[in-house]
């Protein structure tokens, strides 16, 4: 169950509904306006969104969605008319009254999940690249400024405006929104709207961001969005409910991976009662819904992993049988160092320090790992609990050295701390 709304205070529940409407209205009337006018939508939520931030200044209205809402269909219905003799929209906007009966039906919240899911495959266009489509998501399915989006990813705006504009370029190809259910290349856009999300939400659980690493509304945009992929026939697919299995368990430890510091916490050491039981029983139905056919995809896979974590009491009653059985099947796959990596954190947990440490050592010439601060803390990590403790410094240091935020450089000065050497 999301915590989030109770604990916030009133300027962030008014940032927070403005967010999401923007990307619940944008979606809406890009299917009305069609997919060329996607700067008229953006400005007619704009101007709502001006219009509320004026009109609340003394206190919100009962019924603040709705107000925004309303204000939105007014000012589309106004700008359509004054606009229709200069530009082209969808015949169904020709006369009065179309279209006031489509505005409405189109920002009615029955249709506010068909609207999101059209917007987010036909931002996913194999013509775009990966950067672009989560770009696009996090703009028109999540809300966020240029300027945000490049602080998430640590580039310029510039680089989101550019790349904002190559979207918008590829949807006014489309005469409209697409139908996700008639899709030719539905299988195809589902992948990259899959690994967009699992983007996303990893720059949410652990992002670029120095000053602001962990973000849970990020994960929860995520989270929300594939769960929105089961609402169709021609997407729901085993791999959603996998992927949304995976968020769930990830996203249940959100509470506890920073301390009251903001300083990372190591799984061992996070508090496993303050984890979200709800939201893993809710990714252990999602995961049970994805075991179908005999394929294991990564999501499968990677959900396997999250699940063997979240369900497990303690570090030391973990079944690392299965989770190195799962990362053993993810690297025949799909190898890569990070998994190599995490399977050999897993072969020291199940098979004693010295089997982790030789797995470690075989790992030393990846490119990857030598930049990467975590894998330097693993071998430290091992170095501590074979009581090496001038070793273990050593590889703090260079995983010190390697931090990318505050909350990763205190949290390995800690673990030198706690060897008491000077």
């Amino acid at each position: 169950m999301d915590e989030r709304p109770a604990a916030m205070s009133p300027t962030e529940l008014v940032e927070d509904l403005f967010r999401k409407e923007y990307a619940h209205l944008v979606s809406a009337l890009t299917r009305v306006l069609g997919p060329s006018n996607v700067p008229l939508a953006e400005d007619v939520v704009h101007d709502a969104l001006v219009s509320a931030m004026h009109a609340w200044r003394f206190g919100l209205p009962r019924d603040p969605k709705a107000w925004i809402i309303r204000t939105a269909r007014n000012r589309a219905i106004d700008i359509i008319r004054r606009e229709q003799r200069h530009r082209s929209f969808l015949p169904e906007l020709a006369t009065t009254t179309a279209l006031t009966s489509t505005i409405e039906a189109a920002l009615a919240p029955a249709a506010e999940s068909v609207s999101q899911l059209a917007m987010m495959f036909a931002v996913c266009d194999p013509g775009l690249n990966r950067e672009t489509h989560v770009t696009l998501i996090l703009r028109w399915l999540c809300g966020l400024s240029p300027k945000e989006i490049g602080q998430a990813f640590l580039v310029d705006t510039q680089t989101i405006d550019r790349r904002l504009h190559r979207g918008r370029g590829r949807l006014r190809q489309l005469g409209r929104l697409p139908d996700v259910d008639h899709l030719p290349d539905i299988g195809a856009r589902r992948d990259s709207v899959l690994r967009s999300l699992y983007l996303l939400f990893n720059e949410g659980y652990h992002g670029s961001d120095p000053q602001d690493p962990v973000r849970p509304f990020l994960c929860e945009d995520a989270l929300r969005l594939t769960e929105l992929l089961l609402d169709a026939k021609g997407t729901a697919h085993p791999d959603v409910h996998a992927l949304a299995a995976l968020f769930c368990f990830d996203a249940a430890r959100l509470s506890t991976r920073l301390d009251e510091h903001g300083v990372f916490v190591p799984l061992e050491d996070q508090d496993r009662n303050r984890w979200d039981r709800a939201r893993i029983e809710r990714g252990l139905i999602h995961l049970a819904r994805s075991a179908t056919g005999d394929h294991m995809s990564r999501w499968q896979l990677e959900a396997g992993i999250a699940c063997e974590h979240a369900i497990a009491p303690s570090i030391q009653t973990t079944d690392w049988d299965r989770i190195i059985g799962f990362y053993q099947v993810l690297a025949q796959q799909s190898w890569s160092p990070i998994v190599a990596l995490n399977r050999a954190v897993a072969v020291a947990e199940r098979d004693g320090i010295d089997a982790g440490r030789h797995e470690l050592m075989a790992l030393a010439g990846e490119r990857k790992l030598s930049r990467y601060p975590f894998y330097w803390a693993a071998r430290a990590d091992l170095e501590r609990r074979a009581d090496c403790r001038t070793a273990a410094r050593e590889y703090y240091e260079q995983a010190i050295a390697l931090a990318r935020s505050p909350a990763e450089r205190v949290s390995f000065e800690r673990r030198i701390e706690s060897l008491g050497i000077s």
